[in-house]
């Protein structure tokens, strides 16, 4: 390494937030899929910490075991991310542990309460387990690629500085995980379609279905690739940040559809709606994709707000209905409640952050082009 420069004792980690935001959402979507559904709660017979002291379980499921260590990995990762720099590595690592741990805990004591849930020591081990992976991943790969590293020095040379782009940043990791649901069309946020009346919403045909979908896929990628538009110095680097967008997505939704469905079917969501939703959403935003930042903001908003209403416009899916009723339960069945709150609230984030930027270009004029970084 002789020659290297030295990094800047996780300078990034102290000025930016993009890691305590992430924390943030983090946590809040771990509390939701394990109190899920919020219901039926009750004081329990005996005492809430006796899962503590309880014997090692008969039977543990596999899968289950899996879940709960990956679950906790980004959140050990996050946590000792957010210490670095203010203390010591190994300092920080024990923090992110110690954290991941007491979180553990608490929702399993809260679990207590639940008729529905059980709580586990086994579930506080293996979260405490990927909790600390986590950490030491951010204890070896922290420094060099994730805060005043490699990946710190892209960030700062191809998108622009300041708290604004770090939000983005969390909207658009929000988004990849809402493609883990699987009930939703592709890229099919905000759907409230059952808050609204049937006679308000199209009627099914196969043409006006085919047409609906890929219009919202359509609106949601040029949604998404002008917002990466708008916090990205150059065309080339939103190009390649959004074509790394939409493969990742894509490849989500793929898990998904495998892993929530018996039998797991990989290609559930590639429909021709969606096929050509996605050539759509590209030939929209590519002639406009070098606009400055605010009119990319701008274009963004009307892209998601028309996405919005087409997807709760649309009639249900006679096929799509029937799949979900060999959706798998257990933790799957909680973990897609999670994916499927946070899809139907994404629009209304996003949507949010796009109006306050708005506004704020709007009263920086004339310079409203480069107030929005």
């Amino acid at each position: 390494m002789s020659g290297s420069l030295p990094f800047p004792s996780a300078r990034y980690a102290r000025s930016s937030k993009l890691v305590a935001y992430l924390s943030l959402a983090y946590i809040l979507l771990v509390v939701y899929a394990s109190l899920y559904p919020f219901a039926d709660w009750h004081v329990p017979n005996d005492e809430a910490a006796r899962f503590l002291f309880a014997g090692w379980p008969s039977y543990i499921v596999a899968s289950d075991v899996v879940l709960n260590v990956l679950a906790y990995v980004p959140l050990g990762l996050l946590l000792t991310l957010l210490w670095m720099g203010r203390v010591p590595r190994w300092a920080a690592v024990a923090l992110g542990v110690t954290a991941g741990m007491l979180l553990s805990l608490s929702i399993e004591f809260a679990q207590a309460y639940l008729r529905t849930r059980i709580s586990s020591n086994v579930d506080v081990l293996t979260n405490s387990i990927g909790a600390l992976w986590g950490a030491a991943a951010a204890h070896m790969w922290g420094e060099r690629w994730l805060l005043s590293g490699e990946l710190h020095r892209l960030r700062e040379r191809h998108f622009r500085a300041g708290a604004r782009t770090d939000l983005a940043f969390v909207l658009l990791a929000l988004w990849l995980l809402t493609q883990l649901n699987a009930e939703i069309w592709l890229f099919g946020n905000g759907d409230l379609g059952h808050l609204i009346p049937h006679h308000l919403r199209v009627r099914y045909s196969a043409d006006s279905y085919l047409l609906l979908e890929a219009g919202v896929a359509a609106l949601n990628f040029a949604g998404v690739a002008f917002l990466v538009g708008a916090i990205a110095r150059s065309f080339a680097a939103a190009a390649v940040a959004v074509t790394a967008l939409i493969l990742t997505a894509l490849m989500l939704k793929t898990i998904a559809s495998m892993a929530l469905f018996i039998p797991g079917n990989p290609g559930l969501w590639l429909t021709p709606g969606s096929v050509l939703g996605l050539v759509a959403g590209m030939m929209l935003w590519l002639p406009l994709a070098r606009r400055p930042p605010l009119s990319s903001v701008r274009a963004s908003a009307i892209c998601f707000a028309a996405g919005f209403l087409l997807v709760n416009l649309a009639p249900e899916n006679p096929y799509l209905a029937a799949a979900l009723q060999i959706l798998q339960r257990g933790h799957f069945l909680r973990f897609n409640a999670m994916t499927g709150l946070l899809s139907s609230w994404w629009s209304f984030l996003v949507f949010t952050y796009l109006i306050l930027l708005i506004r704020r270009g709007e009263q920086a004029r004339p310079d409203a082009g480069r107030s929005v970084n």
